[in-house]
């Protein structure tokens, strides 16, 4: 193919020069210099079609399909339906140097495809991904055999297509993305994330107020459609995460769910979504030889495995500080979660953290928390890049509106691998607000490194299905979900579990109102107590590992 020639567009069954372009793919026509770079970095020749590909409800989507420069195939196909540009050749670099056909294709309602993508959801995506893989899977050029491919954004499809049991998905490969929407990337417990924003690219009416941003969710709904939809499911799955990406728990639910099935293989590593900020620095010791990850080549050309059993392979953080410190080594699992001992900390009035169950009766600690002066957000997972990562939580130790618990100095080094649970028991003077849970390893020096933050909305304290104001001065419990991490708090360390009301970037600023307002002007202040009493004892649930799992080889 002359590059530099008119290229050649398919479209409902007609040719078209650029000049001549369909207007439902303005997209395609705005963006020729795009479409000549990717052909630049695929092999000389390559043959390029353009065509609205149809769904099952007449939506039609752009679609872009690179042939090997020749003959008629049939080849395996690697597929990328994405909301962002859907002209980059990457896919092909997992089937190098097989030949194989790349597809690449926009959601619906993104650069040219029909539609308008659901609010608050990627639902859509299990439909619309077994749409495509099937269509691909009955043209000439195709095998069959249909790969998919896609960090971030990109992998929203992919990871959503493994539920569809499309008969000719073979594999996906995706990093650093998760597939629900609502639980891996606008909400935590309920709370809206600062990430929420992002929904705006996929065309959907995104504004800062009104506040509180609020949608139910049918957690068991979501568990009972997992449980299918992964039972008897033939999809090879490979992924990786960190543990201090925003999505990381994302990986991790649909390893639990496919594992059974030997044909899962997630890692996760001690980074983020792109580098991590903080004083921190993980090093890099090489993967243990069991840990066998197969790629998109391989599954594709069928060779057969070496494991029956599906690999989680993850690191286990540790000390930075002192290099003989027992972690920071990479671990494999065939299950997950890991064997461990949901083990309760409790917090206690005098500002201490332990096992030992409170003894007072009437235990508490209050704070305001004034929506207009909210608590910044320090590390954790909520940003891209370096404000995300271990980041030392000391510039905010001392405000008033964060309650701190602290061990005392660890004797002996503890290790956690898993989910980690708060377990707030609380009263406000208002009708919705928010919390947020902390969980800090406090090296001997001082730093506060942050290792897990999430937050949670007062109103669902029956469920995040049945929202509910609170009445004042009545008791409340509200069960937060923390997420996962792997990490040895080393001996002299202490562990650190910090409570508030706000986490500003990291969360919307809760108005404290149940009812939404417009503006901060609108927002009260609020006095949160945190009961820590023999009757309303609040506490943090590490996943407490033997020690056997964190000893070096």
């Amino acid at each position: 193919m002359n590059r530099s020639a008119t290229c050649v567009i398919l479209a409902a069954g007609l040719f078209f020069s650029w000049n001549e372009v369909p207007a439902q793919d303005k997209y395609a026509a705005l963006n020729k210099a795009e479409l000549e770079k990717c052909l630049a970095k695929l092999p000389a020749g390559t043959r390029h079609e353009h065509v609205m590909m149809p769904l099952r409800d007449g939506v039609k989507l752009a679609t872009d399909i690179f042939r090997p420069a020749q003959g008629a195939g049939p080849w395996p196909v690697m597929l990328l339906r994405t909301p962002y540009s859907r002209f980059d050749p990457r896919p092909l670099h997992e089937m190098n140097p097989e030949p194989c056909v790349l597809v690449v294709q926009n959601q619906r309602g993104r650069y040219g495809s029909e539609g308008t993508p659901p609010r608050d959801s990627f639902a859509n995506e299990v439909e619309d991904g077994f749409d495509a893989i099937e269509w691909c899977a009955q043209q000439k050029w195709c095998s069959g055999k249909v790969a998919m491919w896609g960090p971030s954004g990109h992998g929203i499809s992919p990871s959503n297509a493994v539920w569809s049991k499309a008969p000719h998905l073979v594999a996906v490969n995706v990093s650093i993305t998760g597939d629900d929407a609502y639980l891996h990337w606008c909400f935590n417990n309920g709370a809206r994330r600062a990430f929420y924003s992002w929904m705006g690219q996929r065309n959907q009416q995104v504004t800062d107020w009104p506040r509180p941003t609020t949608i139910p969710f049918d957690l068991k709904a979501r568990q009972a459609f997992l449980a299918k939809q992964a039972a008897d499911n033939k999809v090879y799955l490979l992924a990786s995460a960190g543990w201090y990406d925003l999505f990381s728990e994302g990986a991790l639910d649909a390893f639990e769910a496919l594992a059974p099935n030997g044909r899962a293989f997630v890692t996760v590593g001690p980074g983020g979504h792109g580098p991590i900020g903080g004083d921190l620095k993980y090093p890099s010791p090489p993967r243990p030889k069991d840990a066998q990850i197969p790629t998109i080549k391989q599954l594709m050309a069928g060779q057969e495995l070496k494991q029956a059993k599906s690999a989680l392979v993850y690191f286990l953080m540790g000390d930075t500080q002192e290099r003989s410190a027992p972690g920071n080594i990479w671990k494999v699992s065939n299950t997950w979660p890991v064997p461990h001992t949901p083990t309760d900390y409790f917090l206690h009035q005098d500002g201490t953290l332990a096992a030992s169950k409170p003894t007072d009766k009437t235990a508490s600690l209050t704070f305001t928390y004034e929506p207009k002066d909210p608590a910044p957000s320090l590390g954790g997972n909520y940003a891209v890049g370096t404000k995300s990562g271990p980041l030392d939580q000391r510039p905010a130790k001392d405000r008033k509106d964060i309650l701190r618990f602290v061990t005392a100095p660890l004797t002996e080094p503890l290790g956690i691998t898993g989910k980690v649970w708060a377990d707030l028991h609380f009263t406000s003077d208002v009708p919705d607000t928010m919390f947020v849970v902390k969980l800090v390893d406090i090296y001997p020096d001082g730093c506060e490194a942050i290792v897990r933050e999430s937050a949670g909305l007062a109103r669902y304290h029956q469920g995040l299905d049945k929202p509910a104001p609170i009445e004042p001065g009545k008791p409340y419990s509200l069960k937060l979900d923390l997420w996962s991490t792997a990490l040895v708090f080393n001996k002299g360390h202490r562990i650190g579990v910090y409570v508030t009301s706000s986490s500003k970037e990291a969360y919307e600023v809760h108005p404290n109102t149940f009812e939404p307002v417009k503006s901060m002007d609108q927002a009260k202040a609020a006095r949160n107590t945190i009961h820590l009493s023999t009757e309303h004892p609040s506490k943090v649930v590490l996943p407490v590992i033997a020690k056997a799992g964190w000893l070096k080889p």
